[in-house]
C-alpha cells in the first residue's frame, strides 16, 4: 500500500526523518564515492548514464517537456549540487536549490540527409560530456524530432543524460511513473504546469539518516566479515590482462553479445531446476570462464545492491546502490554445488550490504598489505526483472543505454534478461585488454552456459574440450 500511495504522489510514513537543514545535507556514501572519483578525474564520464527513449506515434512534445520539468520540481536530488566543504572545515555535502532547471535542447532532423546517423552522434555527445557537479545540473535533456516511420507515424527521441550521483538501477521505474502522471496532467491543462505534490522523504533526508545511522552504529560484525573476504592471500586482481600499464586511462570500448539459444535455454532451465536466481547461475558461469582463462581458483568479483528497504525509498530518484565484493572459490564438485556456493557467498555479502564501500576498500588494503589494492577488478550486474522505460499513451516506445566511452573498472559485465533473450554487454578499458580477449570471455561464458548440467563436475567445464559432454 505504501508503494502504491507513493506512486500517485501521496506522502507515506517513513523511518527516515526530515533532515536538519532544508538547503543542505551530507552526501550519502554512494554519492560520496561517485563525487570522490569525479574529484580525482574531473573529465571522467565513467559515471555518466545516457538513456534514449524513441517514440513512434503521436506525442505531445510540450506536455512531455513540462512533465519532465515537473519531475525536477518534485525530486530535490534533480536540483542539487555537490561541494567539498573544505572552506567551512567540514565534510563534503550536497546543496539543494529551490529553482535549478536542467538544460533542455531541441533538434529537428526531419529534413536531415542522415537523421539516424545524426541522432547517434547526438547520443554519443550526450553520453560523453562530463558533468561539473559543483555548478551544473546532473541532468540534461535533448529532444530530437525524427523523420516519420514507414507507417507515416511521427517519431521523437528524448535523450536523458545523467550523472550516476543521482541515479541507480531502480530509479527508472520511479521516474517513469512520475513522468506518466505529469504528462497526463500537462495534456489536460495545457496552459498551466502540472501540480507537484510535496514528496517526503527526499533523497537528502535519506543521506543524512544514513550517515547518522553509520555514526551511531556498531560495525564489528561488518568489519569482521569483510576482513575475512580478503584474508589468506586472495588476489583482488585476477583478470586475463593483456597489458598492465603503470597509469592506464578510463578509455573504454564495449562488446555486446546475445546469448546463443543453447546458453539462453540452459540458463533458464538450470535456474528453474536448482531453484536459484538466474544471477547465481550466470555468476557461476562467469567465475568458471575467468578460471578457465587464468587458472585462478579463488576470484573476487564485484556486484551492487540497491539499499532501498526503508519505506518511501521506492518512489525516489537517487543513487541508493552500494558495491559488494564476492569471494568465490571452487566449493563442491558439481555445477549445482558451485551455484549453491555462489548463492551462499552472495547472501552472506548481502547481510553486510549497508557497510559503505569506501570502508570495504580500506579493509581490502589493510588486510592484503597493498595500499593500492581495490576489492575487485571486475563487476557483474544482472537484471532479470523488467525495467521498462517511460511509456506515453498513443505511442510505441523503445529505449537503449548508450556507451559512455569510459569505465572506472578494468571490466564491467552487464547482463539483461528479457522474456525471449539475454543480452550481455562487456565494457573494458582498452589500455588493459584487446578486443579479442573480451570476445573470448563472451565465448567462454556462452560455452559454459550451453554445456553445464546440474550433475556435471564443474572442473570439466574449466577445460575447453567438451567431447565428453
Amino acid at each position: 500500500m505504501r508503494a502504491r500511495l507513493s506512486d500517485v504522489g501521496i506522502a507515506v510514513e517513513s523511518g527516515v526523518p526530515t533532515r536538519r537543514e532544508a538547503d543542505r545535507a551530507p552526501m550519502s556514501f554512494s554519492q560520496r564515492q561517485v563525487w570522490l572519483h569525479q574529484q580525482r578525474v574531473p573529465d571522467s564520464t565513467a559515471n555518466n548514464i545516457c538513456l534514449t527513449f524513441t517514440y513512434t506515434g503521436e506525442v505531445d512534445e510540450d506536455a512531455l517537456r513540462r512533465a519532465l520539468l515537473a519531475v525536477v520540481r518534485r525530486h530535490e536530488i534533480l536540483r542539487t549540487t555537490y561541494h567539498d566543504g573544505a572552506e567551512e572545515g567540514g565534510a563534503p555535502y550536497q546543496r539543494i536549490h529551490t529553482d535549478f532547471p536542467p538544460p533542455v535542447v531541441t533538434f529537428d532532423l526531419r529534413g536531415a540527409s542522415d537523421p539516424d546517423g545524426r541522432l547517434r552522434s547526438l547520443i554519443a555527445d550526450a553520453a560523453t560530456e562530463p558533468f561539473d557537479l559543483a555548478t551544473e545540473s546532473s541532468l540534461r535533456l535533448t529532444f530530437v524530432n525524427l523523420p516519420p516511420a514507414e507507417s507515416g507515424a511521427p517519431r521523437l527521441a528524448v535523450v536523458v543524460a545523467m550523472q550516476h550521483i543521482i541515479w541507480d538501477g531502480m530509479t527508472l521505474p520511479a521516474m517513469a511513473r512520475d513522468v506518466a502522471r505529469f504528462y497526463a496532467e500537462a495534456q489536460q491543462h495545457p496552459d498551466t504546469d502540472p501540480e507537484v505534490e510535496e514528496l517526503s522523504p527526499q533523497f537528502a533526508d535519506f543521506a543524512e539518516w544514513e550517515q547518522d545511522r553509520f555514526t551511531n552504529g556498531d560495525h564489528g560484525a561488518d568489519i569482521g566479515f569483510w576482513e575475512a573476504q580478503f584474508a589468506g592471500g586472495v588476489q583482488t586482481a585476477s583478470l586475463p590482462y593483456d597489458r598492465r600499464p603503470g597509469a592506464g586511462s578510463e578509455i573504454s570500448a564495449r562488446r555486446d553479445r546475445t546469448l546463443s539459444p543453447a546458453a539462453e535455454s540452459n540458463l533458464r532451465a538450470l535456474a528453474a531446476e536448482l531453484r536459484m536466481p538466474p544471477f547465481s547461475v550466470f555468476l557461476a558461469a562467469y567465475y568458471l570462464a575467468l578460471r578457465r582463462i587464468t587458472g585462478h581458483r579463488e576470484i573476487v568479483i564485484g556486484s551492487t545492491v540497491a539499499n532501498r528497504e526503508e519505506s518511501g525509498m521506492e518512489a525516489l530518484i537517487g543513487n541508493f546502490s552500494n558495491s559488494i565484493a564476492l569471494r568465490i572459490g571452487g566449493e563442491g564438485d558439481t555445477f549445482a554445488e558451485l551455484v549453491t556456493h555462489v548463492r551462499k557467498v552472495t547472501d552472506a555479502a548481502f547481510e553486510h550490504r549497508t557497510f559503505p564501500f569506501e570502508h570495504i576498500v580500506d579493509i581490502a588494503r589493510r588486510v592484503t598489505g597493498d595500499e593500492d589494492a581495490f576489492p575487485f577488478d571486475s563487476l557483474v550486474l544482472f537484471l532479470d526483472q523488467k525495467i521498462d522505460g517511460i511509456h506515453l499513451p498513443g505511442a510505441e516506445m523503445t529505449w537503449e543505454l548508450a556507451d559512455k566511452g569510459r569505465v572506472a573498472l578494468p571490466l564491467t559485465v552487464e547482463a539483461f534478461m528479457h522474456p525471449d533473450r539475454t543480452e550481455v554487454q562487456i565494457s573494458y578499458q582498452v589500455d588493459l585488454f584487446d578486443e579479442t580477449t573480451v570476445a573470448s570471455i563472451h565465448e567462454h561464458i556462452d560455452d559454459i552456459l550451453s554445456t553445464a548440467t546440474a550433475a556435471r563436475p564443474y572442473t570439466d567445464l574449466v577445460t575447453v574440450d567438451h567431447s565428453d559432454a
